[in-house]
């Protein structure tokens, strides 16, 4: 018998023994310690491993379960009311799948778009009913269309086909979007543009809304951007018209009755332009704002990239200013108007409001501001490059490396802004004033369920100011069935550090507690409450039965 066969045997009937006897002293000795700790690694090894990172949402600062909402008493409050008047009108702006994200048309060639190991799609699910908009300087200069599989042209850095649509159109299903699309005008190819319309409309089908001939026509000849220019000398809004009717021709034979935005444009003579082509099927005058164009600006100016300009109430009158314009010309020519692209400066590179809590604060009352001179919709620029080199603005953003940034997205600070936005029930947006300097606005919606929404905007510096009251009459010009009473019962809080915070935090919907538990608000008797500097707060006010309302008092 050699040495390895005495081993095996002596094994095998120390095994024998062991099951006979059940003599358990016996395991330390052949399996090892037993000892509380092993047992616990061995559970510990053998617990499921973490989730993918594709199977769930990257939104810091974000907290879906904040527990109970409060707001500071009054009595901790400092300096006058700010009081804030509100009015209804039955043909302004609703709520409600009316704010989203604008890409550059190459984004439509990316594989995020549908994929297995992608949570592009869980990430715009948190938005309500986004809108999607595709066209960007890419359209005109770096995209290539076809249907065939021809090769591409030495201009073309992206190639995208049917199935592109196809991929991106499932997205927009899952998350319930609706979709703008520009066509390539800057290589003025009428029929290939109307073949991928065609194409669009059969891959969307309902969820497209309207397709557009170009982007920013307006740039395709400017002396500050020689880099983009597309046509000559001799272009201009009449010869944009000549080629609007063309390309409508050449859609009108491959998809008729197909509507048609424009121009997307931040002047107003190519907004007139297009409206007053003639052209059919027009859905909706566009246009591009981006309000912090300054780059390099005097310290004069109001449009510089800086946290202080973005924050500064001037920049919302330069707004309802400039959008007003838009409005005007849309009223003219019975068409909406939508903010089809747009985010705080166009200045490359990144600057002082990139990625900040301001930028976030910025973009609730910006949207707001639009939607009460009528804006229906509103998308902002976007894209899928990575956080760390990509686009500084943008509210979404890659987590891979800036040559790899792979398929898994994250929020950023104006990502929470467009979820809060997205908290809005659906109704009507009220017009509003307030007293003071307008570092504190508040913007309403009367919900179609007889709520009444507020969102309280304070772009005080939170490092350095106390909490303020804030006195707010019940809104007038009311419909006769509209509630007489409302009491607070549900609030969410966006909040940062300090302006310039690269990080903000935002709450989900809760019930309110403390000091305005049940407050209440009546057409005769306004509501006071505290305003936190610093952040937007949403405060869900629901109706009371007219059996049980009064015109008893708020706070």
């Amino acid at each position: 018998m050699t040495r390895r066969q005495g081993v095996l045997l002596a094994a095998g009937l120390l095994a024998v023994v062991l099951v006979i006897t059940g003599t358990l002293m016996l395991r330390p000795l052949l399996l090892g310690s037993t000892s509380s700790d092993d047992r616990d690694g061995r559970r510990a090894s053998a617990s499921p491993s973490p989730a993918p990172p594709w199977n769930s949402v990257d939104l810091p600062g974000y907290e879906s379960d904040p527990g109970p909402f409060t707001l500071a008493p009054l009595d901790e409050t400092s300096g006058a009311a700010v009081t804030i008047s509100l009015s209804f009108d039955a043909d302004s702006v609703t709520t409600g799948g009316n704010i989203g994200l604008s890409f550059d048309a190459t984004e439509l060639a990316n594989p995020i778009w549908d994929a297995e190991q992608s949570n592009l799609t869980l990430t715009l699910q948190e938005l309500d009913r986004p809108v999607l908009r595709f066209g960007g300087n890419g359209v005109d200069r770096r995209m290539w269309w076809t249907s065939n599989g021809e090769p591409a042209p030495a201009w073309a850095e992206v190639t995208v086909t049917p199935d592109d649509l196809a991929r991106v159109a499932k997205v927009a299903d899952d998350v319930d979007a609706q979709v703008t699309l520009a066509l390539d005008l800057g290589h003025d190819d009428p029929a290939r543009a109307a073949d991928m319309a065609a194409h669009a409309a059969q891959a969307f089908g309902d969820r497209l809304l309207a397709v557009a001939f170009g982007n920013e026509p307006n740039g395709y000849l400017h002396e500050n951007q020689p880099q983009l220019a597309v046509r000559d000398a001799t272009w201009g809004p009449e010869p944009y018209q000549d080629s609007l009717r063309e390309y409508s021709a050449a859609l009108e034979e491959v998809a008729p009755g197909l509507p048609v935005a424009g121009p997307g444009a931040y002047d107003a003579p190519w907004w007139r332009a297009f409206a007053e082509s003639g052209i059919p099927n027009q859905r909706a005058l566009t246009m591009h704002w981006y309000p912090l164009w300054d780059c390099d600006g005097p310290a004069s100016s109001i449009a510089n990239p800086t946290v202080e300009d973005l924050t500064s109430p001037a920049l919302r009158d330069r707004a309802r200013h400039i959008i007003g314009m838009g409005a005007e010309v849309a009223d003219e020519n019975d068409l909406p108007l939508w903010m089809e692209e747009t985010g705080p400066t166009s200045c490359p590179g990144t600057n002082d409001t990139s990625r900040t809590h301001a930028q976030a604060l910025w973009t609730i009352d910006y949207v707001m501001t639009a939607a009460e001179l009528g804006v229906e919709r509103t998308a902002f620029h976007a894209t899928l490059q990575a956080c760390q080199g990509g686009a500084p603005m943008s509210p979404l953003c890659a987590t891979g490396e800036l040559e790899d940034p792979g398929m898994v997205v994250a929020g950023r600070t104006s990502y929470l802004a467009l979820m809060q936005l997205g908290m809005l029930t659906d109704g009507h947006v009220l017009s509003s004033a307030a007293s003071g300097d307008g570092a504190v606005m508040v913007h309403g919606v009367l919900s179609d369920d007889g709520s009444l929404n507020l969102l309280i905007v304070d772009l005080r510096d939170p490092t350095s100011a106390s909490p303020t009251p804030v006195q707010i009459s019940a809104p007038s010009g009311l419909p006769s069935d509209a509630s007489s009473a409302w009491t607070l019962v549900e609030g969410s809080r966006l909040a940062g550090e300090a302006l310039d915070a690269q990080e903000s935090t935002l709450t989900a919907l809760a019930p309110v507690t403390g000091e305005f538990k049940d407050a209440g608000l009546a057409r005769s008797q306004p509501v006071t409450v505290s305003s936190h500097a610093g952040t937007a707060t949403l405060l869900r006010f629901a109706p009371v039965e007219e059996s049980s309302a009064s015109d008893g008092g708020g706070r």
